[in-house]
């Protein structure tokens, strides 16, 4: 008993050397961090790793969070802090607009959606969108601003394992054009899907951030193309930023994203 409870606790030590300044790690490095034959660890990560727990970079021979940890964890976002103090917010703007308003998080190359407000009310519009579902990142707004908030070296990386699959004729299907568009978003601290995604359907995004400044998620408002106008879309650009901005402060940030 005590021999099984000790690799359960050798187990969740490995899952917690992975930060989010060092997502990847070696087999020796993670060895030197819980100060552990490395033998001894290599047998854990071989579980994991065969669970689903942690993934192998294929070019670094890393370690890394895997997605079965990532589906885990979804199924308790409800009780996280942040996403508590998230939801009526959002709320709040989508009924202030009479709009769609989405939330999600970044997930290799896809937009995972945690949250979704407005649906049914107002002005009627429905998307194929749900909690739990997911959507290509570069094809909505979403996902260009949790791309955009990456470092470098790491969007480099999700860069080069994602497929830019045309979903309408707007949608960005060259990485170049795509550099060149998350550019623009982080210089306009927002960004838009322009019917990228969906026939007749513009959105515009912000990103959320923690007290680190780190992006960690984003949200959308969600309109039809004919109820887009110039000034409208003024108005609910303005009021996504400031509810993400919000939705950050509530979250730790200490200065405006």
């Amino acid at each position: 008993m005590a021999r099984s409870l000790s690799s359960v606790e050798k187990a969740l030590k490995i899952l917690q050397t992975f930060t989010a300044q060092r997502p990847e790690l070696g087999l020796t490095e993670i060895a030197q961090r819980l100060q552990s034959h490395k033998s001894s660890v290599f047998r854990i990560l071989s579980t994991l790793l065969s669970e689903g727990f942690v993934e192998k970079n294929p070019q670094t021979h890393k370690y890394r969070i895997g997605l079965k940890l990532i589906e885990v964890a979804q199924r308790s976002l409800d009780g996280f802090d942040w996403l508590a103090e998230a939801s009526p917010l959002i709320d709040k703007l989508s009924r202030e607009i009479n709009e769609i308003v989405h939330l999600s998080i970044l997930d290799k190359g896809e937009v995972v959606y945690l949250d979704k407000k407005g649906e049914g009310q107002g002005q009627g519009l429905t998307v194929s969108t749900r909690k739990g579902g997911r959507d290509p990142a570069h094809s909505c707004a979403m996902g260009k601003v949790l791309l955009a908030g990456l470092p470098l070296e790491e969007l480099r990386r999700v860069l080069s394992t994602m497929t830019l699959v045309r979903r309408t004729p707007h949608t960005i299907t060259e990485i170049s054009a795509l550099e060149r568009e998350l550019e623009r978003v982080r210089r306009r601290g927002y960004g838009i899907d322009n019917e990228e995604s969906f026939p007749g359907i513009k959105c515009v995004a912000a990103p959320i951030q923690n007290h680190q400044e780190k992006v960690i998620a984003a949200i959308s408002a969600t309109v039809p193309t004919p109820r887009m106008t110039k000034e409208r879309m003024r108005e609910i650009t303005k009021l996504v930023i400031e509810t993400a901005r919000s939705i950050s402060e509530r979250i730790g940030m200490r200065s405006a994203p």
